[in-house]
């Protein structure tokens, strides 16, 4: 298992332009010293410096040619390319596979300013997808006007039900045992929690309002197709986070 020192420093290597560049040409073939000063155009102390810097982070290896012993090849570390790898991993939702099922299914609250188009979207996105690992509802603090015909074009276009979608407050909502609560909206995540939620864990999600970002239509369909990428994203990280959190000791 790779280390946070390690990551750090396998970061900091490759945040340099030129380093970033040796690694590249090293993945697709080991090279000499003089190889790379001809390929990079580097001199021959600047060169030393970038390949010790990967080195002592293990990106790459040096070894010595066995036909002449002058000579010495650097090559890519691809276990450390691995684990790096494995690492990025936790980070990155996978939208090649099902969401995990967990052991028990976890009560969330999509909360907004007026449960609209985001908290409606999350609450119909997670039911239907979430392979039965999220029970979810959505709430405003304040009441709305109506759901935006927006909500249902986006979600039809994935076939995602949403028959079932009403505008309420969390004040309707009866039962506000939740585990969870997903603010989407940065004015209801700067506000007061209601008591009646302070109990569940807190979390954000800063999206976007397609109707409140532009007035033309277009632009407001394409942004709200972003949202549902987005959402879907963030939903998937976060099923597959609690799945992880289950398998851990």
């Amino acid at each position: 298992m790779i280390g946070d020192t390690q990551l750090v420093d396998i970061f900091k290597a490759l945040s340099d332009a030129h380093r970033l560049e040796l690694f590249h040409l090293l993945v697709y073939s080991d090279q000499t010293n003089s190889e790379l000063m001809n390929a990079t155009g580097l001199s021959q102390n600047l060169l030393s410096h970038h390949l010790s810097v990967m080195a002592d982070c293990k990106l790459i290896e040096v070894h010595q040619s066995i036909g002449d012993a002058r000579r010495r090849y650097y090559s890519p570390n691809l276990q450390t390319a691995r684990e790096v790898s494995h690492w990025w991993q936790q980070y990155s939702p996978s939208l090649s596979r099902p969401m995990p099922r967990l052991e028990r299914p976890r009560r969330v609250l999509f909360l907004c300013s007026t449960n609209s188009m985001r908290s409606l979207m999350a609450e119909a996105m997670a039911n239907h997808l979430s392979n039965g690992a999220l029970l979810v509802r959505s709430a405003g603090l304040l009441p709305g006007r109506g759901i935006p015909s927006l909500t249902y074009r986006v979600l039809e276009e994935h076939a995602i039900p949403s028959d079932h979608l009403e505008m309420k407050t969390y004040r309707t909502l009866g039962d506000t045992n939740f585990e969870f609560v997903i603010t989407v909206c940065d004015r209801v995540h700067e506000s007061e929690m209601p008591p009646e939620l302070a109990h569940a864990e807190i979390i954000h999600w800063s999206l976007r309002d397609p109707l409140q970002e532009t007035s033309d239509p277009q632009e407001q369909l394409a942004l709200s197709r972003e949202l549902y990428q987005t959402i879907l994203l963030r939903l998937t990280f976060f099923v597959q986070r609690l799945a992880e959190s289950e398998r851990a000791p």
